[in-house]
């Protein structure tokens, strides 16, 4: 029976590696411009979110409310530039980097604003772990000489918003919610809230989509199944925090950074050179080994 129970806690535990790995694939599938995609996303994120209110009936302060939606607009950020990332440089280079973005903002974040990391070998350990992700994050940004000069100034260009948005509007998403102390069943409601009132915003603010009618195109609705996806695999985690702790929870949920980018070069077919798909690889290994050593560090 204990062994049966640790398969299913193990399976639960994988569950948002699994799910928010296959986002881009779900993106890519259902097609449309980058700011359709997040629409799409935040009109399904928000139905979960909706059901887990009604469900759940969590407790929910202002206090909680304030954060929490502040926490959404960040993902809504976040999430644009890693769509466009999909669009523009292919799943396999924008998982690494946006994950390993992230995993560099949320834990640097910890230690200054939240004590994490309280002694002095935790901390060796995890800069050691930063430094191992920022390399991998270095390494998934490199072209080789095959690449034109056109190609590799936009690459970087795009590269250089998906690490803004990923630092700063995941990061937000992340670390906010910590502030008032909200469990995750009374922080994700709120946040839904902030990731579809920004993502309608976005598209009626920003110059390219003006004029467009984004808020209920085909594609717009086909990126709900991206958005049911997104807010499943929060489901799970949610779950899994509370069979499996934070440690494993988290450490696992990371592999969704295998399962996105190894989705980009085999299921989508994305093109890279040899020497690309090296340090790609190299790269990925490196954020998945600084990504599991911040995991267990307590």
């Amino acid at each position: 029976m204990k062994g049966k129970e640790f398969k299913l806690n193990i399976l639960i535990a994988l569950s948002p590696a699994i799910l928010w790995g296959c986002n881009p694939l779900w993106a890519h599938f259902c097609g449309g411009e980058s700011i359709e995609q997040l629409l799409g996303a935040t009109y399904g994120a928000f139905i979960i979110g909706l059901l887990i209110f009604i469900f759940k009936q969590p407790t929910i302060t202002a206090w909680d409310f304030l954060w929490c939606f502040l926490a959404g607009v960040g993902w809504s950020v976040g999430q644009l530039t890693q769509f466009e990332g999909f669009i523009k440089l292919g799943a396999a280079t924008t998982t690494p980097i946006s994950a390993g973005t992230q995993l560099v903002g949320v834990n640097l974040a910890g230690v200054m604003f939240f004590g994490s990391w309280k002694s002095p070998m935790a901390k060796v350990i995890g800069f050691a772990a930063v430094v191992l992700v920022m390399l991998g994050v270095y390494l998934t940004t490199k072209t080789d000489q095959q690449s034109t000069p056109k190609q590799r100034n936009n690459s970087a260009k795009y590269v250089i918003e998906l690490i803004f948005g990923s630092l700063f509007g995941y990061g937000c998403c992340s670390t906010l919610p910590k502030i008032p102390g909200t469990n995750g069943w009374s922080a994700f409601p709120p946040q839904a809230v902030g990731m579809i009132v920004t993502a309608v915003l976005l598209s009626l603010i920003l110059k390219q989509y003006r004029g467009k009618k984004l808020l209920f195109s085909k594609h717009t609705f086909k990126n709900m199944l991206t958005g049911f996806n997104t807010g499943l695999g929060t489901f799970g985690y949610l779950v899994s925090l509370m069979i499996n702790g934070v440690s494993t929870a988290f450490t696992l949920s990371q592999m969704s950074i295998v399962v996105g980018t190894l989705g980009g070069l085999f299921i989508l077919h994305e093109h890279k050179t040899r020497k690309a798909l090296i340090y790609t690889i190299a790269g990925l290994i490196l954020t998945v080994i600084g990504g599991v050593m911040t995991g267990f560090i307590h």
